[in-house]
């Protein structure tokens, strides 16, 4: 499904991505890990079209989108969430949800029998809210939302769009390692939908919880890749992203 190949990326003459490749196949779940610096979140600005790569290519369901900018890459079926989850505060969650939903949804035939196109929309929407924990606050503002609810809305709000396949930018950060169980089994109900990820992430433990297969990155360039149990006790890993010994976090 996605298909990155010799991609570079400078900034100001420094090398932030350093002749990066991977694949994700469809149905897969996959880790994308590495130190602060890494290039781990520039890696995923080239990947969704909102960083243009120095050298290289993307391809995703086998056309090249390397210079197609993010809004084109998005509509083709690719999205991607964000360190610090965004949207509209000052407007409730089930707005939210509306305003990321596809623009050709109320012209679809209903998927809900008897419902109209704009009620089967509002039905959607609260069917991903309900996944994600948030059918009780649809008509909460945004802006009164916790930091996990926030992550839970984004999430819910990228299914909107029917994404084929989704980036999730340090999707564990902020969330209660109590709660961490319950966005393993929301990403796997995701996965059953047929949507494909590509995950970064600093907890380790999530990784490997989540994540088929993982590439790991130090300085811009890969260090290690294959399943993510073998990744997570690579000695290269273990010495540039662990500094520890073998399989004290993958235990």
């Amino acid at each position: 499904m996605l298909e990155v190949r010799n991609v570079f990326l400078y900034y100001d003459g420094v090398c932030a991505v350093n002749d990066m490749s991977l694949d994700v196949a469809e149905g897969e779940i996959v880790g994308l890990i590495g130190t602060n610096g890494a290039g781990k979140t520039s890696l995923f600005n080239v990947i969704t079209g909102f960083v243009p790569a120095s050298k290289g290519s993307v391809g995703f369901l086998g056309r090249d989108v390397t210079r197609l900018g993010a809004a084109r890459i998005a509509k083709s079926g690719m999205l991607r969430t964000f360190q610090t989850p965004v949207g509209f505060p000052k407007m409730t969650v089930m707005e939210n949800m509306l305003v990321f939903s596809r623009a050709d949804a109320l012209a679809r035939p209903s998927i809900f029998r008897g419902s109209s196109p704009a009620s089967a929309v509002l039905d959607e929407a609260m069917e991903f809210l309900d996944i994600f924990g948030l059918a009780s606050k649809a008509s909460e503002w945004v802006q009164d939302l916790a930091a996990p609810e926030l992550k839970m809305l984004e999430f819910a709000r990228a299914m909107m769009a029917h994404p084929k396949m989704l980036l999730l930018d340090e999707p564990a950060a902020g969330v209660n390692p109590a709660l961490q169980g319950d966005l393993v089994q929301h990403i796997g109900a995701l996965r059953r939908r047929g949507v494909t990820f590509l995950v970064v992430d600093h907890n380790l433990r999530f990784i490997r919880d989540i994540c088929d297969r993982s590439y790991a990155m130090a300085d811009g360039r890969l260090i290690a890749s294959g399943d993510t149990a073998d990744v997570l006790n690579n000695p290269d890993v273990i010495r540039l992203y662990l500094g520890g010994k073998a399989g004290e976090e993958a235990a």
